[in-house]
């Protein structure tokens, strides 16, 4: 066989290994040798080539990045991201300074360090000095860190889901949530329990949790109420609402066994009475008689716990009412007081408003009253001789005769006792003469 066939055979091989164990935050160029060759190689000192070293930082930056999210696993070693990242027969030789430099910038933290960042101060720096006195005796190869963003994504998503699962419930305290429940309700969300507990950790870092336990020391969760401002407090209540809950879900599963009792009992009866076996027909009613009286003193008590916590649920709401009404009425005060606005200003200035208006009525009336002659000449004499005046040309006008019209006759006309035709007509001519 040709040696060279042996060869493309061993890099086939390797190819389609590569292909098979590729995972989807692999970039495309996971598949190119030449551009994988030089991202594999081992990275020199900045000063000597800070372009091939700042290319190689943000490559591996980003795959750890997507890896660590995609696996939902935020804590690596420098080993595991080897296997991770292995190529074929190839490992990638600057994680090294990849991890130290992601370190630095606080993408990165070690495991003490993150679960050290809600100790006080004094024990905080107490641990990094004993620390640095007689080093952690860890292989730097085998040390654990946690990327940040990926828990802080992951914390998101946690938030989310409870949101989404327990906060819509009805006043029945849904911020009180048992750990283990809320642990198996999100499995599907982060790899497994040591990261769930990382991810809490984040949690109650960004304040948005509390970790309480109950009277009989097991742990509870207690998120932030939307209307609760401040630290979160884990009090008494929230351990007796749990065990409430607790109760309720006991009586609920007794409940169910006893009412799945009663109906075989009624089946078993049934079927004696089928036989004709009336003495175990009788047993099994008087099982199912009991069975059922259980049922119902239990849902009693069941109904019963349901009041309380509705009645918790309540008392809760009528506080923050309250709240929001001592909220309300502050702002309000402190409105006022800040835009200087007093009952005395107010009044003040309703007082300056009337006097404004009165005296503007009064220069209204002042306008429309007639202006006074300044000679000295009263308008009403004025007025009467012009009256005057008026009616002797009046009178003028009547004495004056009208043109082309005789004068009236001065004499009485005589009338004649005896008329006869000629006197007639002699009065017509006299007339005619003296019109003409």
């Amino acid at each position: 066989m040709n040696p060279d066939s042996l060869v493309f055979a061993s890099s086939s091989e390797i190819f389609n290994r590569i292909d098979m164990d590729r995972k989807e935050y692999f970039p495309p160029i996971w598949s190119d040798d030449i551009q994988m060759a030089g991202l594999m190689s081992m990275t020199k000192a900045r000063e000597v080539n800070p372009c091939d070293y700042d290319r190689k930082i943000k490559f591996w930056s980003e795959m750890i990045a997507r890896s660590c999210l995609q696996e939902k696993d935020p804590i690596v070693t420098v080993d595991l991201l080897k296997r991770r990242f292995r190529r074929g027969d190839q490992l990638p030789g600057s994680l090294g300074v990849v991890i130290e430099s992601m370190h630095g910038n606080g993408e990165f933290l070690t495991i003490e360090d993150f679960n050290a960042r809600d100790q006080g101060w004094m024990q905080w720096g107490y641990s990094r000095v004993i620390g640095s006195i007689w080093g952690n005796g860890t292989n730097s190869a085998k040390l654990e860190y946690v990327h940040l963003p990926t828990v802080r994504e992951l914390a998101n998503r946690l938030l989310d889901f409870y949101r989404s699962n327990h906060a819509p419930e009805d006043d029945m305290s849904p911020e009180i949530v048992a750990l283990d429940d809320f642990r198996d309700e999100c499995r599907h969300l982060v790899a497994n329990g040591r990261v769930f507990q990382l991810v809490l950790s984040e949690l109650v870092h960004q304040g948005e949790l509390t970790i309480g336990t109950s009277k009989i020391g097991e742990q509870i969760l207690k998120f932030r109420d939307g209307t609760v401002r401040g630290p979160i407090e884990w009090t008494e209540s929230d351990a007796s609402v749990h065990d409430m809950r607790r109760a309720m879900s006991k009586l609920e599963h007794e409940i169910k066994r006893l009412e799945e009792k009663a109906k075989k009992a009624e089946q078993e009866a049934r079927s004696c009475i089928r036989c004709g076996d009336r003495t175990r027909a009788t047993h099994h009613l008087r099982q199912k008689k009991r069975a059922l009286q259980e049922v119902e003193a239990k849902d009693n008590q069941y109904q019963r716990l349901l009041e309380m916590m509705h009645q918790l649920g309540q008392t809760r709401q009528n506080k923050q009412i309250m709240d929001a009404y001592r909220a309300g009425a502050s702002a309000f005060k402190a409105t006022l007081q800040r835009q200087g606005i007093q009952p005395e200003q107010i009044d003040e200035t309703m007082d300056s408003i009337s006097d404004a208006i009165a005296t503007a009525d009064e220069i209204r009336e002042a306008i429309s009253t007639a202006v006074p002659s300044a000679n000295g000449i009263d308008d009403a004499e004025l007025e009467a001789e012009l009256n005057s005046i008026l009616a002797e040309k009046k009178t003028e006008e009547k004495e004056q005769p009208l043109v082309g019209l005789p004068e009236v006759p001065v004499e009485e006309p005589h009338v004649e006792a005896t008329l006869s035709e000629e006197s007639l007509a002699q009065r017509l001519k006299r007339l005619r003469e003296s019109a003409s």
